[in-house]
């Protein structure tokens, strides 16, 4: 119904293409999300803006379109003259971190024009979880524990981890720290495995 509407405007302004590009994409429609990218891209009428690169990226998340993800976030810059924020960071962080490629993301949050906040680190530990990394999910934690001393959360985070790779001693240590220091999650904070 959305995509008729969209399709009969008279008039389309870039609010109204990333209305249905960002839509779709949310919505697992990756690849009609992807199409009107290129349309909008062909018709020339509306240049894509920040937002644009948020829908398209994060449906490449979605999709796992790593490539994708890659050379739309290069075009930013390099075609569009958009400096990337952290938002875009974030998303192409997630889609590496996601894809496998950890080490990847770490060098994308290093060289990032500003320092990482507790998002893009978040990301940087689920992403530690899923490749089974445990040395980044370390650094990360401390990194989380800088900005956020009270999140306590992150050091559950990392004992889980510690215990799906089998470092027992680790998990008893860490586990021991925490006892003795008194920390406990705080409620409402995961790291939700994905």
């Amino acid at each position: 119904m959305a995509r008729r509407l969209f399709d009969e405007m008279p008039e389309r302004n870039v609010v109204t293409w990333n209305a249905m590009i960002c839509g779709l994409g949310a919505y697992g429609y990756v690849d009609d999300a992807l199409g009107l990218f290129e349309k909008m891209k062909k018709e020339g009428v509306v240049v894509p803006n920040g937002v644009t690169f948020v829908g398209v990226l994060s449906a490449c998340c979605h999709a796992g379109l790593i490539d994708v993800g890659r050379e739309i976030f290069r075009s930013m810059k390099s075609v569009y003259g958009i400096e990337p924020k952290i938002e875009h960071y974030g998303c192409l962080v997630d889609l590496l971190g996601r894809g496998g490629w950890l080490l990847e993301a770490v060098e994308l949050v290093k060289g990032m024009p500003w320092k990482a906040d507790v998002v893009i680190l978040g990301t940087l530990l689920a992403a530690s979880r899923i490749s089974g990394n445990t040395e980044v999910a370390e650094r990360v934690v401390k990194d989380i524990l800088a900005l956020e001393p009270q999140n306590h959360g992150v050091h559950v985070a990392l004992s889980n981890m510690y215990a799906e790779a089998g470092q027992w001693q680790e998990v008893l240590r860490l586990r021991k720290t925490m006892k003795e220091e008194r920390l406990k999650k705080a409620p409402g904070w995961s790291l939700v495995a994905t």
